[in-house]
Parts: C-alpha cells; structure tokens; sequence
C-alpha cells in the first residue's frame, strides 16, 4: 500500500470533504499536547509536595553536607544536633495535635 506524504496529507486536510472528515473523526492533534499539559502539572504537583513535606529535612541535610565537606566537622555535629532538636519538637507538635483531633488528654 502507498504511504501519502504529509503534503498531499495537507493538501487533503484543506479540502471540504477533509475537513468534514476531519471534524468527524476528530483532531488528535491537540489531544496529544494536552496530555504532555496534564503530566507536567502532575510533576510539578509532586515536587510542591515533596517540597512542602521534606524541605526542612532536606535544607538541614544539605546543611549538614557542606559543612562537613569544608572541614567544619564542628558545625556539622551543631547542625545535627539542632536538627534532632528541631525534629522531636515537631513529632511533640504532631502527637499533640492528633491527640486534640481524637480528644485525647
């Protein structure tokens, strides 16, 4: 079977019976771009997500990293220990509040 090429494809698309055609069939040309849309924004979703959640953890880690690599073992072991303390206050905070959501006292 002969293949047709994208011109003679044009050419058939700009007729009357192509167009008619082609709004019967339905254009799949935008369908296509459109789902690229959705899973871009699923992405970005998830990274806001992500963001929101470990952000803090993150910021402290990398923290952590670059003090220990320039030497500053020191600094490090402060970061740590101020992050552990940053931790436990937010676990305090997240027992407190589920045992206010459940009225537990």
């Amino acid at each position: 079977m002969k293949k047709l090429s994208s011109s003679a494809i044009q050419r058939a698309r700009r007729s009357r019976a192509g167009r008619l055609l082609g709004r019967l069939l339905g254009e799949q040309t935008g369908a296509v771009m459109m789902e690229y849309v959705v899973l871009g924004v699923l992405v970005v979703a998830a990274v806001v997500a992500i963001v929101i959640f470990f952000g803090d953890t993150i910021r402290n880690q990398f923290g952590v990293m670059t003090k220990a690599t320039a030497g500053d073992h020191q600094g490090a072991e402060e970061m740590v220990t101020t992050a552990a303390g940053e931790r436990d206050d937010r676990i305090e905070k997240a027992e407190s509040s589920a045992k206010t959501m459940t009225n537990q006292e």
